[in-house]
């Protein structure tokens, strides 16, 4: 027991040095909780840019977590999906797209915020609500969840989804 006394001495000692020099750095620490991705990629997105973040998260299985947390309704996944969905590339966009078309009637307040209200833009609420594709329970679920969606912030991108929805319906 004796001999490990220095040893826990210095690791000690180099902990505290360690933890002194960390809380004297300028720049904030990296989000601690390795569970928790999408902290991670908030802080990716504001510090390594949207492009390089949007590059790191085309790799395998990199977005599973961002639309994880979609599904659960979290905020913060829409906030990373809106500012990271235009520098994907085409594949990566259609399937985000997608999934998205997917979570609306569970998440409709959720995925409203991540799209982009401009008609044109690949992740944009017309291409979102857009039914082609799905199906006409899909479409129903759809509407009915698009309408509970109450936020002054998400108000023109409601009207947008259910126009197109309701249009989508007629024309059929």
């Amino acid at each position: 027991m004796r001999p490990l006394r220095p040893l826990l001495s210095a690791l000690l000692v180099c902990l505290s040095a360690g933890l002194c020099v960390l809380a004297t750095q300028d720049k904030p620490l990296l989000p601690t909780m390795q569970g928790d991705r999408t902290d991670h990629v908030l802080y990716m997105a504001t510090h390594d840019g949207v492009a390089q973040t949007a590059t790191a998260l085309s790799r395998p299985h990199g977005w599973d977590d961002i639309m994880k947390a979609l599904a659960q309704g979290r905020p913060e996944a829409a906030h990373i999906l809106a500012s990271v969905l235009p520098q994907t590339d085409a594949s990566t966009t259609r399937t985000l797209v997608h999934t998205m078309r997917l979570l609306l009637p569970r998440q409709p307040a959720t995925v409203l915020s991540a799209t982009e209200p401009d008609a044109r833009a690949a992740g944009g609420t017309t291409n979102v609500c857009s039914p082609t594709g799905m199906s006409a329970t899909w479409r129903r679920q759809a509407e009915d969840a698009v309408t509970t969606v109450h936020d002054i912030r998400l108000a023109t991108r409601t009207q947008t989804c259910l126009r197109t929805l309701q249009n989508q319906v007629h024309g059929a």
